[in-house]
């Protein structure tokens, strides 16, 4: 199990609804949680990049943002040695095409999320993020789409 107590969560999400509504649900599961917004994949990129001592625990990582995408983000994400400390990339979005799903986990992302508009479902989804152990969890393709339980 990963640890649940001060968790370092990044989220590059261009929504600011979107972003509010991620921490205020977060926020509940993990209250001590630090949360770091980026609006695009270029300012999480560049972000991670200036703080290559103090990585996120998690990224959580829209697909559809200006600038540099989710894809682009996570592709740059997964090129760079010193990012794959980052133990999980998690796709957050509202995307749940197959071929979306596909591209992310051939890239190296650890999950794919359809970002939901239900608070209980929003919770669910975070709640089984937070408490899987990436550290200890290959790349599974059968578990790869995390869905509300």
């Amino acid at each position: 199990m990963q640890k649940t107590t001060n968790l370092k969560i990044a989220l590059a999400e261009d929504d600011e609804d979107d972003r509010e509504f991620f921490q205020e649900v977060l926020m509940t599961i993990a209250p001590d949680a630090t949360l770091k917004f980026y609006k695009n994949g270029l300012e999480l990129v560049n972000g991670l990049s200036e703080n290559i001592e103090d990585l996120p625990d998690i990224v959580f990582l829209d697909l559809n943002m200006p600038v540099m995408n989710g894809i682009q983000a996570l592709e740059e994400i997964r090129s760079k040695e010193f990012f794959k400390k980052i133990p999980v990339i998690a796709i957050y979005s509202t995307s749940a095409l197959e071929t979306d799903q596909q591209k992310t986990f051939r890239l190296g992302a650890d999950a794919f999320l359809s970002k939901p508009n239900d608070y209980r479902d929003l919770k669910s989804l975070l709640q089984q993020v937070i408490e899987t152990d990436w550290k200890n969890k290959g790349p599974e393709k059968l578990n790869f789409v995390i869905t509300p339980e």
